[in-house]
């Protein structure tokens, strides 16, 4: 938001945003300006920091990024929400980096025999699965960020908790790419991850019907399983507390309603009408989920 009087920098066309940084030194410039205090430096100190002795060239370069990357505010350069997001999708390691990490154990226990699931990366693909009972549990991406100044377990907390955050957020209409809004339909199967070699195969092939999310601004798109609405649900999560299941802390792979496709049945597809049974130590819960992909009720 601007004030009157206040200047808003010109809008640049994305294409033409992403060219501005086909010089290397406007990346420097913007690096040089992150690492340091408040993300502001002086015209001098920042030219000091990228090493560049010629003035017209260094100003010529940092002038491209005045305005939508930096601005100058009281004789120091500030980086501004656009330039922190060249930085964020730069440090997530996406477009250099692709490490790999061999089966380890994951935290708890599959739902389907009980067995200590493995937890493995690769291909910016992250996955959660039984080797006893050949079930893949859980998959989906993670920036290779995800596992900087982390042990391997924590990466794996890290990638359950983020997961969990991402599908939840998604689901509810918000893109947590771009903020646009994201498209929930319900689908009986995943064909764009059908095309996708990353994949093999997808791990909730099996389930009756999917949520497919797809947003309008932005690229991002996803299949989840149906059962992350219930995370949503506040009358839901509060009987799954009561029965001893946290949401908050059992991880993905541990909620049966997530990875079990024989708890989903669905009742109608004109209009949607899914039951989505929750199994307990003591008893069962049926949560029905509408058409609009919201709780409809729930019967213990």
């Amino acid at each position: 938001m601007t004030g009157p009087g206040d200047e808003s920098p010109e809008k640049i066309d994305p294409q033409e945003a992403f060219q501005l940084f086909s010089h290397e030194m406007r990346l420097e410039i913007l690096f040089a300006i992150w690492k340091s205090p408040n993300y502001a430096l002086a015209f001098s100190e920042i030219q000091d920091a990228v090493g560049e002795r010629d003035s017209g060239k260094f100003t010529y370069h940092l002038e491209q990024l005045t305005g939508q990357f930096v601005t100058e505010i009281e004789g120091q350069y500030v980086l501004q929400l656009a330039g922190h997001r060249v930085i964020d999708a730069i440090q997530s390691g996406i477009f250099h980096m692709s490490p790999t990490v061999s089966p380890v154990k994951a935290p708890g226990s599959c739902t389907h025999c009980g067995t200590t699931p493995t937890f493995e990366y690769d291909e910016l693909l992250a996955t959660v699965s039984c080797s006893e009972c050949e079930t893949k549990l859980i998959e989906y991406p993670f920036e290779p960020g995800g596992f900087q100044d982390r042990s391997v377990a924590e990466a794996v907390s890290a990638f359950d908790r983020r997961t969990k955050f991402l599908w939840r957020l998604a689901s509810s209409g918000a893109c947590f790419v771009c903020a646009g809004r994201v498209e929930v339909a319900y689908t009986e199967s995943a064909p764009q991850i059908d095309h996708d070699d990353r994949y093999g195969e997808f791990f909730a092939a099996d389930h009756p019907a999917l949520f497919h999310l797809s947003c309008h601004n932005c690229s991002f798109y996803s299949y989840i399983p149906v059962g992350i609405r219930l995370l949503d649900d506040p009358t839901v999560v509060g009987y799954l507390a009561m029965a001893g299941i946290d949401v908050t802390t059992d991880h993905l792979w541990e909620l049966p309603f997530i990875t079990d496709a024989e708890l989903v049945t669905v009742q109608s597809r004109e209009p949607w009408d899914i039951l989505i049974e929750v199994p307990t130590e003591t008893e069962s819960l049926t949560v029905r989920l509408d058409d609009d992909a919201s709780v409809h009720s729930l019967t213990v």
